[in-house]
């Protein structure tokens, strides 16, 4: 029968069902004094779910919120003015859609939104036409920051009462401060570098590393007796520094998520499976830092309890890998990764390939290598993690073959390590 850890690509591809998903089309149209007589920020180049207007009126700024509630009633839309791309000391105004759209002014102190009294909003007008939201406000230059160019937020969430509950999505930030006494048009969002670094080391540790390091261990044990590389077989050695890069990737990814959003950080999603990806993420680090402190003290190969090792040493290897490629699924998925939608079709790509090479191995293990050897060789879970427990022999049987598929599927996982990596890094 075949190890279960082939199998975990078909993880993947049924979960990968899950987080396949689509944007809305928008239902309005975009201000069409939007970079003429107004400045406008906006989503409308994808189709309009939301758009924050601006018009300076010398001492003041007018400004309108327009957003597509969908099937909420009650509910907020809100912007912010920051110095920076982070919750924290922002300037909120929030437009409430209960018992009619007033606006209110609040402040973000660190991560919490508080209400607050000062002056300078004067509300104007605020209406619900179908499930479009429009709210227009006059904010005083006096009272805000608007004479210094800052970044603008767009959030929106629940209410419950009149109080505004967290916001429903990771909100949108301009990609650069905003002149509100010009009259551009602004779409996307800001590119949060750290969290592009903390993705791409992910990627770069499981899409590739593991995914080389693993089938080494699996199915390379007899290959290249004869030879030793820095001293130890070549599968090991291979497969160590594999796996070595891969701890080192998983970690400084870690480091630096927590780094960026200074400790522990819920994820603001409104699919609730995305919410998971911070603690898989700590299971799968935990997981990734066990295996190799397991080996440091593993019993010598004649030892009895060498077997104990070997399969605790799979066991957990496994539900890492398996773990790990369903984070780097959800990841793709989060708004702040920027990354497109069809990014994770790729991602389905691998995972069927990955499946597809492993299952080839498996079958050459039991249909080729077992026919002469009486069972294949992957099968010794004894000697799986030893690099001496099996006799040399001098040419393996099917070396050749499974010399041109380690080079064809090393070939393979680069391409599709760079082409994930690319997509998500550069989009």
């Amino acid at each position: 029968m075949m190890r279960t850890n082939v199998t975990f690509t078909s993880v993947c591809l049924l979960f990968m069902g899950h987080v396949v998903h689509s944007h809305a089309n928008g239902k309005f149209s975009q201000d069409s004094d939007c970079g003429k007589t107004k400045g406008c920020y906006s989503d409308c180049a994808e189709g309009c779910t939301y758009e924050v207007a601006w018009q300076d009126m010398g001492t003041s700024v007018t400004f309108t919120i327009t957003f597509d509630l969908g099937t909420n009633t009650a509910w907020w839309a809100a912007i912010g003015l920051s110095q920076d791309t982070k919750m924290g000391g922002d300037e909120v105004v929030a437009c409430h859609n209960e018992n009619g759209v007033r606006a209110y002014r609040s402040e973000n102190i660190g991560r919490s939104n508080s209400p607050s009294a000062l002056p300078g909003l004067q509300q104007t007008q605020g209406s619900v036409t179908g499930s479009i939201l429009t709210c227009s406000f006059v904010l005083q230059k006096a009272d805000f920051t608007l004479e210094a160019d800052s970044y603008l937020f767009f959030a929106n969430g629940a209410l419950n009462g009149n109080d505004k509950r967290m916001h429903s999505k990771i909100p949108q930030i301009s990609p650069s401060v905003v002149d509100f006494q010009s009259v551009q048009i602004i779409g996307g969002t800001a590119i949060e570098v750290m969290i592009k670094v903390h993705g791409l080391l992910m990627i770069a540790a499981w899409i590739m590393c593991a995914s080389i390091g693993v089938v080494m261990a699996r199915y390379y044990k007899p290959m290249w007796a004869d030879r030793k590389l820095l001293g130890e077989k070549v599968w090991f050695q291979i497969h160590r520094i594999l796996m070595i890069l891969t701890l080192l990737c998983v970690v400084a990814a870690f480091v630096v998520i927590f780094v960026h959003v200074e400790g522990w950080s819920q994820i603001s999603e409104d699919d609730d499976y995305k919410k998971a990806h911070p603690y898989l993420g700590v299971v799968v680090t935990a997981l990734t830092i066990m295996n190799p402190l397991m080996a440091l003290f593993r019993p010598h190969p004649e030892d009895k309890n060498r077997v104990i090792f070997n399969w605790a040493h799979w066991l957990v290897g496994t539900c890492a890998r398996i773990l790990a490629v369903i984070t780097v699924f959800i990841g793709v998925t989060l708004s702040k990764s920027g990354a497109p939608d069809y990014v994770i079709y790729i991602l389905g790509a691998y995972a069927a390939y990955q499946l597809f090479i492993e299952l080839v191995l498996e079958f050459h293990e039991c249909c080729v290598v077992g026919a002469n050897k009486g069972k294949g060789s992957a099968y010794e879970m004894k000697g799986i993690t030893d690099p001496d427990s099996r006799p040399a022999q001098a040419v393996p049987t099917g070396e050749t073959f499974k010399t041109v598929v380690l080079g064809l599927h090393a070939l393979v996982i680069v391409g599709f390590t760079s082409a994930i990596m690319i997509t998500v890094g550069i989009n």
